[in-house]
């Protein structure tokens, strides 16, 4: 019997044990680490004023093939994504220094007919265009990781799928070579990924473009997960018969040269906060460097391993109503449900909508995304016409910075000690990460069995 450890049980932790469920069956004995009292990494909820909400990772697109496996394997449920429900028509807006120059209903219709009156036919169709064409190319990654056992680097996954160019410019500049204007790439494009990533166009292109097709532009529908995103993982690990170690925050990783029975080089210790250890074949590291705090160690010296940066957003939750008078509207005109925002609009966030109706006060809730930035409770007051309640959540690391051309981890770092987020500093989604530890799963399993 094969023993395995994971150490995260975020998408990619989730991910890997997927991968190594299918491929491995009843030969591994699969323990999972995480720190938290839940699995789920990102993907969290929480209830606040009398309404169940997202607070982490919010959507699934339904062409993520690894999140729907997992749904039919635990008979997991698709739900409609909550603007709000309290029966009003909602609308989108994208707030520039110029007021909201598109405003339409929810609708991917009246949106692509807001856009197009806005930044004009040949700039939306070239970023339309492009946007689909990068989904199309990267859905070629399931054919992919089928007929073979595993990628090495996430640089040699994207330039199999053709997509490793737009990984090495800024989605400002990819833009400015493909003769797109300022309005679509600054007051349309640049605001759906602050809302997205909290990051704007100096983002790598592929990122900004696998974005804006999960946003809707390259078909498909988005959803949620009945019961909580979290559920959907917890409840495939427990039926996959991985065994569940939360509240177990682990500090070192401990690899020692001395070749098995099955020639395999190393054997692994796995040392956790509260001083117990644990012996391995093989680990999965599936939290990112920068958020995991721990250390690796081979033969008693310790593992260079690259702390790729991550931001911290900040997410503050309102239930009142909003200021027309801040967004430079008159008195009394209705004010969109969701709100894009531009780097050039007069904002201390990022974006600003509806995210569900409290019962409690008859009031809608709404979610800000600050990045790194608390909001203080005169910016509060100067947004919101009337305030009931408030809730603040703190990631202290919810997206990797998304820097064109960076040097991204490969996903085996030592012999058995393989890495599940490696895809991460590239392009970000729940669905991406499940990729990306089902990848590092394929190599652990080809590892363990010679």
């Amino acid at each position: 019997m094969r023993r395995i450890a994971i150490i995260g049980g975020g998408a990619a932790g989730a991910g890997a044990a997927w991968e190594l469920h299918k491929s491995l069956g009843g030969e591994a004995r699969i323990s999972l680490f995480e720190r938290a009292e839940h699995v789920g990494g990102r993907a969290w909820d929480l209830t606040f004023a009398g309404c169940h909400m997202e607070v982490g990772g919010v959507l699934f697109h339904s062409t993520g093939q690894i999140t729907k496996q997992m749904m039919e394997f635990t008979g997991a449920r698709e739900a409609v994504p909550s603007l709000s429900i309290d029966g009003k028509k909602e609308t989108y807006a994208f707030w520039t220094k110029a007021g909201f120059p598109v405003l339409t209903r929810v609708s991917l219709a009246s949106m692509a007919l807001g856009i197009l009156k806005h930044v004009g036919v040949p700039s939306a169709l070239k970023v339309t265009r492009r946007a689909i064409k990068m989904a199309e190319r990267y859905e070629g990654v399931y054919q992919r990781l089928r007929e073979r056992a595993a990628f090495a680097t996430p640089d040699e996954l994207f330039g199999e799928l053709g997509l490793l160019e737009p990984t090495k410019i800024s989605a400002a500049e990819y833009f400015k070579r493909l003769g797109v204007n300022d309005r679509m790439a600054y007051d349309v494009v640049e605001a759906i990924t602050h809302n997205m990533y909290n990051q704007g166009l100096e983002m790598n292109a592929l990122a900004c473009l696998v974005g804006l097709a999960g946003a809707g532009l390259a078909g498909g529908h988005l959803f949620v997960i009945d019961g909580g995103n979290w559920t959907l993982f917890d409840k495939m690990l427990r039926k996959a018969g991985v065994e569940l170690r939360v509240n177990r925050p682990v500090r070192r990783v401990v690899a020692t040269s001395a070749a098995d029975a099955a020639g395999r080089p190393f054997s692994y210790q796995v040392q956790t906060a509260d001083g117990r250890s644990d012996d391995f074949d093989a680990v999965i590291l599936a939290a990112p460097p920068a958020l995991a705090d721990l250390a690796v160690e081979v033969d008693g010296r310790a593992l260079p391993v690259v702390a790729h940066p991550y931001q911290k957003v900040v997410t503050t939750l309102v239930v009142g109503e909003l200021n027309p008078a801040y967004f430079g509207r008159s008195p009394g005109r209705p004010m969109p449900s969701t709100i894009f925002t531009a780097s050039s609009a007069p904002a201390p966030f990022k974006s600003i909508g509806t995210t569900g109706w409290s019962p409690e006060f008859d009031s809608r809730i709404y979610k800000i995304f600050s990045a790194d930035h608390h909001m203080t409770e005169a910016e509060l007051a100067a947004i919101f016409a009337k305030i009931h309640d408030t809730r603040v959540h703190t990631w202290p690391g919810a997206y990797p910075v998304l820097t064109p051309g960076l040097e991204h981890l490969p996903f085996e770092l030592n012999p058995g000690l393989y890495f599940a987020n490696a895809l991460e500093t590239i392009a970000g989604s729940i669905e991406v990460e499940a990729v990306s530890g089902a990848n590092a799963a394929k190599a652990c399993a080809r590892y363990l069995k010679g």
